[in-house]
């Protein structure tokens, strides 16, 4: 139940507060003064596409922000639970920010959420009923939901369109494989020639890389041998070489050594030099001999290098290791296309036993549908009698779907069902049941749907119902008749409604005025509660316009005390 709204920077709203009752709750003002707005401001916190135009000139952001009661709605609280938002006190605050430049922002119990989940709890908050849903009566696609909402077939429809497109989706996967069946024989050629292609090659991973090395040796051999047979006559094999030059250092400081036993490390020092000279030598020696000029083997690597590289090129990879994923690939989906046959059976079982599941189900909802509407019909005549339409027949006819191929006898399964249903209407005797969508005037229209609002209250969670221009249409006994039944609905649920019809206000359990004021050239919307005597005036103007005699004020007490009558 909504317990508190205010707003700030909303339109012509500067700043607002309304502390809301349970019951029949009625909002009354002159044209323009925004009463649109306050719709507006509670759609916002249920939900609905925020507009930054609709901040107030001048300022920076609008505020939108309501607390709710929340005890006998389980369901909310448990959205809350599962998205880490506490609510210990039964008590939800929705708060929407919106800035001039765009942006905004949203909070539940001043935790920020997106916009879907306020929209994911604002329908099980609030229910707000505006002209355009009487617009909704004139399509026929939406009676189903009217008609599944009554029933509390809701879970059962969702089962089916998930079993639907699970069945949906079995079908295509298996005309993708029938697809890869009809292509199998030149898929497996074309994956064939693919491993024979790569085995032969018999790549390994960092083969590319010792190979480049290799050859870049091999090209450069001549130069290199070259190069250690210089080093090996500079450090031994000519006159004046390193060794025989250290040798005789080494050997003038032993002669030192004799004079002077502190040149003994110089001597140590040129001896190991002298060593690792030698060593250097051999070792050099050593290698010389292994250098080879090998034409036929560069020949080879160049080959091998040209394969890999082509290969590279042709299957769009860049390494050694993406070809060989590719062809670790190749042999598991020429594997697959080997079992096809035993992949299709299988489906094809998957797609008897959801369709199976799907046609059960759908049945299920079908039947339950035809007999939960002769329920639904009963009680909406019921309800149009009482709102003036004493000869209306109404009856909710259900008929098979009909798919592409109209002759077949089996069903045409959808993801609501299998049912085609709309809503027919007769308001006069004699008259011949016709589609709603054809035969139902504007004021019939609103009664229609507060018959539907007033029916489905008694198994709708939501607990707060708002109806704008719900008196579209229709004026004196008929009006009164209207006021009386969303006085009694308010028994149900917390009932808003927005009027400019007296015989409706004249019905409020609370009233509230809404008037417009312009302060230096802008203009303010405030929102008030009334007292009796303030009610019985608001009523008087709503009767006789701006000119408010004697008559329409004793009118207006009048009116108010025969509804309160009515509720004794």
């Amino acid at each position: 139940m909504l317990l508190h709204l205010r707003v700030s920077n909303l339109a012509t709203i500067q700043d607002l507060e309304i502390e809301l009752a349970e019951g029949f709750t009625i909002l009354t003002g002159e044209t323009g003064a925004g009463k649109s707005i306050i719709i507006d401001a509670i759609q916002l916190i249920t939900g609905k596409k925020a507009d930054y135009g609709m901040v107030r000139t001048g300022e920076k952001k609008a505020t939108v922000e309501a607390a709710f009661d929340i005890q006998r709605l389980p369901v909310v609280q448990q959205i809350l639970k599962d998205t880490d938002i506490p609510c210990e006190e039964s008590e939800l605050i929705v708060r929407r920010v919106i800035q001039s430049n765009g942006r905004q922002r949203t909070f539940l119990n001043d935790v920020n959420v997106g916009v879907t989940k306020l929209e994911e709890i604002g329908k099980l908050l609030v229910n707000v009923h505006g002209q355009h849903d009487n617009q909704a009566l004139l399509r026929v696609g939406p009676h189903l939901y009217f008609l599944d909402g009554f029933a509390q077939l809701v879970s059962l429809r969702e089962t089916v369109g998930t079993l639907f497109h699970k069945y949906q989706d079995y079908l295509n996967e298996h005309e993708a494989l029938k697809a890869r069946l009809a292509e199998r024989t030149a898929r497996i050629e074309e994956l064939s020639f693919q491993r024979k292609e790569l085995e032969e090659a018999d790549l390994k991973k960092e083969e590319e890389e010792a190979l480049e090395q290799e050859a870049y040796l091999l090209n450069h051999s001549e130069r290199l041998k070259l190069l250690c047979i210089q080093a090996q006559k500079e450090l031994y094999d000519q006159d004046g070489s390193l060794v025989e030059r250290v040798g005789a250092l080494e050997q003038s400081m032993r002669e030192a050594e004799k004079i002077d036993t502190q040149c003994y490390e110089f001597r140590r020092s040129l001896e190991t030099c002298l060593f690792q000279l030698e060593d250097v030598h051999r070792a050099i020696s050593s290698y010389t001999t292994r250098i080879e000029e090998d034409p036929q083997r560069l020949e080879w690597i160049n080959q091998r290098l040209s394969l890999i590289q082509s290969l590279k090129r042709k299957y769009g990879v860049s390494t050694i290791a993406l070809i060989l994923d590719h062809l670790n690939r190749v042999k598991l989906e020429l594997k697959q296309l080997g079992s096809l046959e035993e992949t299709e059976e299988a489906l094809i079982q998957k797609i008897k036993e959801v369709k199976a599941e799907l046609h059960e189900k759908a049945t299920k909802l079908s039947e339950l549908r035809k007999r939960e509407a002769k329920k639904l019909d009963k009680q909406i005549m019921a309800e149009l009698h009482q709102l003036g339409m004493e000869k209306a027949i109404f009856q909710t006819t259900i008929a098979p779907r009909l798919g592409p191929d109209s002759q077949s006898s089996e069903p045409h399964y959808t993801p609501i069902g299998i049912d085609h249903v709309e809503f027919e209407l007769s308001v006069n005797p004699g008259q011949q049941l016709r589609s709603l969508t054809k035969v139902a005037s504007g004021g019939e229209l609103s009664r229609i749907m507060l018959a539907l609002k007033t029916v489905l209250a008694s198994v709708d969670t939501v607990e707060t119902l708002i109806f704008d221009e719900i008196d579209t249409g229709i004026s004196g006994r008929v009006a009164e008749i209207v006021g009386q039944k969303l006085r009694s609905l308010g028994n149900a649920a917390q009932t808003l409604c927005i009027t400019h019809l007296p015989q409706i206000a004249a019905f409020s359990e609370n009233h509230f005025g809404i008037s417009k004021s312009v302060k230096k050239g802008a203009t303010y919307t405030s929102v008030l509660p009334l007292n009796q005597k303030e009610k019985v005036q608001e009523l008087a103007r709503l009767i006789g316009g701006t000119e408010i005699t004697p008559q329409t004020h004793t009118l207006a007490a009048e009116m108010i005390e025969r509804s309160e009558q009515k509720f004794v």
